[in-house]
């Protein structure tokens, strides 16, 4: 089958739902058959009795004595009245009803602004927040720098330090070096015009029997004190 016959036969299956449909509603509205706008052609007129009004008179459904008279619609009414309620609320009731949803509506209104109000506080501070943090990081990165820089210097100043003992050292080692053969009496007044700790560190440079015997030469007033300062004094390696 086409596509063409397929929607034909949807739609024409759609009309005859809706006309069904239609019908029986005006029939439950109390409008007889023949008296159904637009397809009340479709079902034949009864016989007219002479003790009945005549059809062409508006109908008028019957009411009880019970309840208060109003006005009912006929049944040959238009095709959009045929399908009008009557509501089962009063005006009164209606404006209660529009006055509590204004006021509802209202509420919520106040509600949508204040959490308006909140978001956009609540976004001011995570911005806050976020400044703060970056500030944080931009002065832990500083301290990182800093703290690199500061180790780099102390590297720096330790190889110096290093350096520059190992220099020292290796001097008192040459100057040493004139004191390791010779003459102990000649010599041992040589070093007796050095200050005691420049001289403890000539002798620590020496063999041990070296130094002794240049003590003992450098005269009895500077014995001791030059003794102690080579006594105190801590080598800087094994001789």
């Amino acid at each position: 089958m086409n596509k063409n016959a397929k929607i034909a036969l949807y739609s024409a299956g759609g009309v005859g739902g809706f006309a069904a449909a239609y019908v029986l509603f005006a029939l439950m509205m109390g409008a007889p058959p023949h008296a159904i706008p637009v397809v009340g052609a479709l079902f034949p007129a009864p016989a007219e009795r002479p003790d009945e009004p005549a059809r062409n008179a508006p109908v008028v459904a019957s009411e009880s004595t019970s309840e208060p008279k109003s006005e009912r619609r006929t049944a040959t009414a238009g095709l959009m009245d045929a399908f009008q309620i009557q509501s089962p609320y009063s005006s009164t009731e209606l404006e209660t009803l529009a006055a509590e949803l204004k006021r509802k509506n209202s509420d919520l209104d106040t509600r949508l602004a204040e959490i308006e109000r909140r978001e956009k506080e609540a976004s001011a501070r995570a911005e806050q927040l976020d400044e703060h943090y970056a500030e944080l990081q931009r002065l832990q990165h500083a301290l990182e720098e800093r703290e690199k820089e500061l180790a780099g210097r102390e590297t720096t100043a330790a190889e110096t330090d290093r350096t520059r003992f190992e220099r020292e050292q290796q001097g008192w080692t040459r100057l040493a070096k004139l004191f390791a053969d010779g003459d102990a009496a000649e010599l041992g007044t040589r070093l007796a015009e050095y200050a005691p700790g420049d001289a403890a560190r000539i002798l620590h440079a020496l063999k041990p029997a070296r130094a002794k015997e240049l003590l003992e030469n450098v005269g009895a007033a500077k014995w001791r004190e030059y003794a102690d300062a080579y006594r105190m004094l801590e080598p800087a390696g094994g001789n």
